[in-house]
C-alpha cells in the first residue's frame, strides 16, 4: 500500500488491492500529527514525514492512522485493475521495444529513429543494414503481438478473478540477446516478396520474391 502526499500538492494513492489513483492539488488528509509532506511506501520501505526542515521516520501509531485512511478510500468509479494491468503491460512493452532499439538500432547499427530502421528494413531495401533492421522490426511486432493477446485476456477477465501483476508481466516478449539481431537469424519471409500482408498480398506470400 502507498500514500504520498508530494512536494507537488499531489496526494498518490495505492489500495490494498493494488489500484494506484492521485488527486492533484489536493488538500492534506488529515491526521493527528502534523507534516508538510508525506511517503508512505511499503514496497520501497519508506515511511517518512517532513515538516519544515525536518525528516523523521512514521511511528507505528501513525502508520495504523494511514492504513486506515488509505482503507476508507473509494477509488475513481471507472478504475479497474483489469484496466490497470493493461496499461502497465502497454507501458513495459513500449519501454521494451525502446530497449531495443536505442541499444541496436542506435548505438550498433547508427540508426537514428525507428522511422529509420523501417526505411532501411522496408521491402526492396538496398540498405546494408537491412536484415538488422527487419531482425528489430520483426521482434517489436511479435513484442506487440504477444501484449496485445494478454490484453485481450484481461478484458476477458473480471477483477475478482485476475492473478497477480507479475503473472501477466513474466509473460511478456523477453528481449533477445544482440546476437539475435547480428547474426543469421531467419526474417520474416514477408520483407522478401513483392507483397506485403496488405490488401490480400498475404495470399502470395513465398511468391516472387526479390533478392536481398
Amino acid at each position: 500500500m502507498l500514500l504520498i502526499y508530494d512536494h507537488d500538492n499531489v496526494l498518490h494513492i495505492t489500495n490494498e488491492r493494488g489500484l494506484r489513483w492521485n488527486y492533484d492539488k489536493a488538500d492534506k488528509p488529515q491526521f493527528s500529527f502534523d507534516y508538510d509532506y508525506l511517503f508512505y511506501i511499503e514496497q520501497d520501505d519508506c515511511f517518512e514525514v517532513e515538516l519544515g526542515d525536518t525528516t523523521s521516520e512514521i511511528t507505528d501509531e501513525q502508520k495504523s492512522e494511514i492504513l486506515e485512511y488509505i482503507n476508507l478510500l473509494e477509488p475513481p468509479l471507472k478504475l479497474t485493475l483489469a484496466n490497470q494491468y493493461i496499461n502497465d503491460l502497454n507501458e513495459g512493452t513500449i519501454e521494451r521495444i525502446d530497449h531495443v532499439y536505442r541499444e541496436i538500432g542506435s548505438s550498433v547499427c547508427r540508426f537514428t529513429c525507428k522511422a529509420d530502421v523501417m526505411i532501411a528494413g522496408r521491402e526492396g531495401s538496398q540498405d546494408p543494414r537491412r536484415q538488422i533492421a527487419r531482425r528489430i522490426m520483426e521482434w517489436s511486432d511479435f513484442a506487440y503481438g504477444l501484449c496485445e493477446r494478454i490484453v485481450e485476456e484481461l478484458k476477458q477477465t473480471l477483477d475478482e478473478d485476475l492473478k497477480d501483476y507479475p503473472f501477466y508481466e513474466e509473460n511478456l516478449a523477453e528481449i533477445p540477446k544482440i546476437d539475435h539481431f547480428l547474426e543469421n537469424a531467419p526474417v520474416d519471409e514477408r520483407f522478401n516478396t513483392d507483397t506485403l500482408d496488405i490488401h490480400g498480398g498475404e495470399d502470395n506470400l513465398g511468391e516472387d520474391k526479390k533478392a536481398v
